[in-house]
């Protein structure tokens, strides 16, 4: 067995040969470079050296060359095994050197032990020349040219590398196409693995809009593309930049349909990467994701299509279903209601008969627009038939108000005609409403009770019929009601009446409440329970609130005018008015139009009543608004203190100048603990903040005797009086009139 030593700049080369060579016997020694190895081979004496030819320091020619010169380092036989070796100049030097083998990596192992034991076998091989009279420029220019060959390999390496990230990036976006459902995690996805696999710096997508501009839709990696996008516009031809700093970047267009839908922009690190191979190839992935993005829209729009009508962009019966069971599923989870609304075009056969069905198509658009504007944004409109629509209504808390609002924003939305070929024509509907749960309690059942209310409607020649009908008869009278208040609005059927407010301590007349009353000739004195909360959904409360200020100032110059002395007046303001813009203006408006309504102070006598909920429902507005009629001398009272929300901080932070103590806590105040206490807590409350407390609702002299134990400022109720029109209140005003109310404050 001989001393072999192995020379090679590759420890894993060295192991590897080191190994196979100690498996069949030989003694091994191993050196990372030329250098190393001729020390080893002077010290050790070798019968073999088995070196590769490109090493730092000292190559392989350079070794073998040293170890022929030197005398003690002669007689050992060499042998080449590289990598780079083939031309006929390598082999020549070579020779020359007296190297008696070159293999070529890899070699198999029987290959290298047969030539290790043919080299072994024979005589140290001497070199074809004297060392002396070896060229060493020659020996260098050769050497140079193996390296620079050697760099050509590696660069060629290094792009097929290269073309291997870009074949990589273009399988896995293949791969991610075939499995692709959405659009933007599409594009998401492909910037990632552009940037990931083929080891772009940067990877962006830009779509065209309908300007033609370039919009970010997807990107990954470090950098930003925007300069890029704006001054870029959709195309047809690829282009290259390359910059000296940043390196270089390529637009690959992505058509679809023929047309530029946008770019895919990639940016390399060096300058001059996007070469013709490389180009192939992103062009071929370009055109994958443009067949991807297309194949997206087709299928986006065949969903599309498969759940909305084509001539009305309407949801179709399968999607209203679908929307109808969600609906439900909410309602039933959240414990609310939900409803379907079943709709007919009445006679729009004549219309597609005496007009054309081109006409006819564009009314069923126009339709379909009035009723989508009709419904709640989280309202489903649907076509589910050639005149037939529905409206699938999303979970709401008071089936009356909202089937009933429903109901009166169709009728507003087919108010104007519609015009067909320049003939304008009133659109006549008939509607069916099934409502959950109480008409059925699964979408099938619920929509089969809405479209037979809607054929019971179309039988009986009606505008409108619930599948139940106690709701028939409610929303009935609903409507009926507001038929009948709104007339009474316009032909001044309603009136003010007013309720005293007493001192405690005098039994003197501190104020007096404006209480709207309604006389409807058929229906008698309606109570304000039945009317009001109707006011306030239909929008009439602006027009009444506007009417009661100006009736009770009317009324207050009508007193001073026969010189009695007029206590101030308070009028309520609904949640819907004080929301209103031009509150402030309307009130001081209605101060300004009637005019001497002050007081010798000069201060005006209209005070307004505001209930605590509403005040605290955008506290920052109330709060500017109040202020500026506080300055105009008005004073404001929190109506029904106790059973809203407002906070202590709230309370100090708005302008008031009174509370009134809610009637529910006020009857029950003769129970010892809970509701006393509560009443004593908001006397001392509004003490303690400066403000008046006037208890409403007093009905007996055992609770006018608690009031005054509490130090309650002043109380309003039955035990005073009844509400009373202006004709009768003026009794109470006359100069002596109060003496019986003195008398009965201080006897209890």
């Amino acid at each position: 067995m001989a001393k072999i030593l192995i020379a090679d700049d590759h420890r894993a080369n060295r192991d590897a040969l080191a190994a196979l060579l100690e498996t069949v016997g030989h003694y091994v020694l191993t050196a990372g470079d030329g250098n190393q190895a001729l020390n080893l081979a002077r010290d050790n004496r070798p019968e073999l050296v088995i070196s590769d030819v490109l090493m730092p320091q000292m190559d392989g020619y350079e070794l073998a060359r040293r170890l022929k010169l030197e005398p003690a380092t002669s007689g050992i036989s060499v042998m080449f095994y590289t990598a780079y070796f083939g031309s006929q100049d390598a082999k020549q030097l070579a020779n020359s050197l007296g190297v008696a083998r070159v293999l070529v990596k890899p070699s198999d192992n029987d290959v290298i032990l047969k030539a290790v034991e043919e080299v072994l076998a024979t005589r140290p091989a001497a070199p074809a020349s004297s060392t002396g009279d070896l060229d060493r420029d020659h020996l260098r220019l050769m050497v140079d040219q193996l390296l620079e060959k050697t760099g050509a390999l590696e660069a060629q390496q290094k792009r097929v590398e290269r073309l291997n990230r870009t074949l990589a990036t273009l399988s896995a976006i293949n791969a991610l196409i075939v499995r692709a459902y959405d659009r933007q995690a599409l594009l998401e996805e492909a910037c990632r693995i552009a940037v990931e696999k083929g080891g772009f710096r940067l990877a962006a997508i830009g779509l065209a809009d309908a300007n033609r501009q370039l919009t970010l839709a997807a990107r990954a990696g470090e950098g930003n593309p925007d300069r890029e996008l704006e001054r870029l516009r959709p195309g047809t031809q690829a282009m290259i930049w390359n910059d000296v700093q940043a390196g270089s970047y390529v637009a690959l267009p992505l058509i679809t349909n023929d047309e530029a839908a946008g770019v895919l922009l990639l940016y390399a690190r060096v300058r001059d990467f996007f070469d013709d191979e490389e180009m192939r190839l992103l062009h071929e992935l370009a055109g994958d994701i443009s067949f991807a993005l297309h194949h997206l829209d087709q299928k986006a729009r065949m969903d599309y299509l498969a759940y909305h009508d084509s001539l009305t962009d309407l949801p179709n019966r399968s999607l209203f279903t679908d929307r109808m069971t969600q609906a439900l599923n909410a309602a039933r989870r959240e414990k609310r209601f939900a409803a379907a609304v079943f709709v007919d075009v009445e006679r729009f056969r004549m219309v597609n008969e005496t007009f054309g069905r081109k006409a006819g198509d564009d009314l069923l658009r126009t339709i379909g627009t009035r009723l989508r504007a009709a419904a709640r944004e989280q309202d489903t409109v649907a076509r589910i038939g050639a005149d037939h629509f529905a409206i699938a209504v999303a979970p709401f808390d008071r089936p009356g108000d909202t089937t009933h609002w429903v109901i009166d924003r169709l009728d507003q939305a087919f108010a104007q005609p519609i015009a067909v070929d320049g003939v304008e024509l009133r659109i006549a509907l008939k509607v069916g409403v099934a409502v959950f749960p109480a008409d059925g309690e699964s979408t099938e059942s619920l929509c089969a009770n809405a479209e037979t209310a809607l054929n019971k409607a179309k039988e009986a020649n009606q505008r409108y019929l619930f599948y139940a009908p106690e709701m028939n008869a409610r929303v009935a009278e609903s409507l009926d009601m507001e038929n009948r208040l709104r007339r009474a609005l316009e032909e001044g059927r309603l009136g003010l009446h007013y309720q005293p407010k007493i001192d405690v301590k005098t039994g003197a007349i501190a104020g007096l409440e404006a209480l709207i009353r309604w006389t409807d000739p058929e229906l008698g004195s309606v109570p304000p329970s039945r009317f009001v909360g109707l006011m306030e959904e239909t929008g009439m409360i602006l027009a009444a609130g506007r009417w009661a200020l100006r009736q009770a100032a009317a009324d207050i110059r009508h007193w001073q005018s026969l010189g009695m002395e007029v206590p101030r007046i308070a009028v309520n303001v609904s949640a819907i008015q004080l929301r209103q813009h031009d509150f402030v203006d309307s009130v001081l408006e209605a101060l300004h139009e009637m005019g001497g309504n002050e007081a010798d102070s000069g201060r005006p006598l209209l005070d307004l009543e505001i209930t605590e909920s509403v005040l605290v429902d955008d506290i920052e507005a109330s709060t500017r608004k109040l202020q500026t009629l506080r300055r105009a001398g008005i004073e404001v009272s929190v109506d029904d203190f106790g059973t809203g929300y407002c906070s202590l901080s709230y309370l100090a932070r708005l302008p008031v100048d009174t509370l009134k103590i809610d009637r529910s806590f006020v009857v029950r105040m003769r129970d010892a603990g809970y509701p006393r206490n509560i009443v004593a807590m908001i006397v001392s409350l509004a003490h303690t903040l400066g403000l008046k407390v006037i208890a409403e609702g007093v009905e007996d002299d055992a609770q006018v005797h608690l009031l005054k134990e509490l130090g309650c400022d002043q109380i309003q109720g039955y035990f005073i009086s009844v509400p009373l029109p202006a004709q009768q209140i003026e009794s109470l005003l006359r100069p002596g009139a109060e003496h019986q109310l003195r008398r009965r404050i201080a006897a209890a």
